[in-house]
């Protein structure tokens, strides 16, 4: 029943309105500002998030009421251009309408998503919760803000895991006829708070699926996270996937270009550094060939090469310090080494324990999108692994 309490509460305010405007008593100023209000600014862009998003409460309320007021404006001036300059009963009228429309589609929507699914792949798989192991104090909670390099808040992530991909407005009704409108969870990332203070060395650690390049993914600004908040304080260069943004069909001296252009840099700065990128990738004799006949290898090299030409302020890195042969991973490594021995705030995720404990002061544990450990980096590391050896061996 709590799934249709709002909608609920949503039609008796749009009837309530009505009344208010047809009572003559009532329609006087300024008691008329509020079914003006509540028919212009809420109630249509409410019943319509509903309507297209069922499962409205993990938006956040300052998320939900955001979209909740845009969405109301929007539908206002589309009726408003709809019905050419209309009278303004007309126009209330057909707000209110529109707003008993979408709420009993909220409605229709919400009753198909609670029925259990006809097949096993509509499920969602269940899982132990994580058992949390140690979490220590922030260190940092108490630091200016001028001291923070990255904040993270009370940080959720949801995916939408259903099975329906709906490409047009005609299959959407259709389906929404049928009640064949799933609205699958999968929160990848839950209730994640930590600080990093200017200069710090992260670690981040977790088997595959754990939420680590979500997490990453969210600081660099690439996603914005359905709960919570991120606060970043610095120029983040992400090294996420090395090959993302070079387009197949161009050159490695074409993609040079818009590689730099994606990362912020000017043409002028990227011709001062072309030399050093090509000369550091080890590419001279393949840059002017399209980078579809590029091995991973390769388009690894020079996507590294491109991405750490500057000493940032935040570097993020995915897993992208054994990019290419031996030789390559060597060079890679003594330049990520002169970047951690400046004042570069670093966070590293890694599978490999030494790695963390060599680079990194701090590290986390995550484990199914919650985090597990968080403290010294040699005892997360070895905590981390002696329970991957364990469930290995059983």
């Amino acid at each position: 029943m709590k799934y249709y309490r709002d909608l609920l509460f949503v039609l008796i305010l749009d009837v309530l309105s009505i009344i208010w405007l047809i009572t003559p008593s009532l329609s006087v100023y300024p008691f008329i500002i509020i079914p003006y209000a509540l028919l212009t600014l809420i109630l249509p862009g409410y019943s319509l998030l509903a309507a297209l998003k069922p499962f409205i409460y993990e938006t956040g309320i300052l998320g939900r009421g955001v979209l909740t007021v845009n969405l109301s404006i929007l539908v206002t001036v589309l009726v408003f251009i709809a019905l050419n300059n209309p009278p303004l009963e007309s126009l209330f009228n057909a707000l209110a309408a529109l707003t008993i429309f979408f709420a009993l589609v909220g409605f229709v929507r919400r009753t198909g998503q609670s029925k259990e699914p006809e097949s096993s792949l509509d499920k969602e798989p269940e899982s132990e919760e994580p058992e949390v192991i140690h979490i220590e104090d922030d260190p940092w909670a108490d630091l200016d803000d001028e001291e923070i390099a990255i904040k993270v808040e009370n940080v959720s992530m949801m995916f939408n895991l259903s099975p329906d991909k709906v490409d047009n407005l005609k299959e959407y009704v259709i389906k929404l006829l049928k009640r064949q409108l799933f609205f699958q969870e999968f929160w990848a990332l839950k209730d994640i708070s930590f600080t990093v203070k200017k200069g710090e060395k992260l670690g981040i650690m977790g088997l595959n699926g754990a939420g680590k390049s979500t997490l990453l993914k969210l600081i660099s600004g690439v996603m914005k996270p359905t709960i919570g908040n991120i606060t970043v304080n610095g120029g983040v260069v992400p090294l996420l996937e090395l090959g993302g943004g070079f387009d197949s069909n161009y050159t490695g001296r074409e993609n040079i270009f818009l590689r730099g252009a994606l990362l912020g840099y000017t043409k002028e700065f990227m011709e001062d550094k072309y030399d050093e990128i090509v000369e550091f990738s080890e590419l001279e004799e393949f840059i002017d060939v399209p980078v579809k006949n590029y091995s991973s290898g390769m388009v690894s090299r020079l996507g590294f090469s491109i991405s750490t030409i500057l000493h940032p302020q935040i570097l993020i890195l995915d897993e992208v310090l054994s990019v290419g042969d031996a030789k390559f991973q060597e060079k890679s490594m003594k330049r990520m080494k002169s970047f951690l021995s400046k004042d570069v705030t670093v966070i590293l995720v890694s599978h490999s324990a030494s790695q963390i404990k060599k680079l990194c002061s701090r590290a986390i544990w995550l484990e199914k999108g919650k985090m597990v450990m968080m403290g010294d980096a040699e005892e997360v590391a070895d905590t981390f692994m002696e329970k991957v050896l364990s469930e290995h061996d059983q």
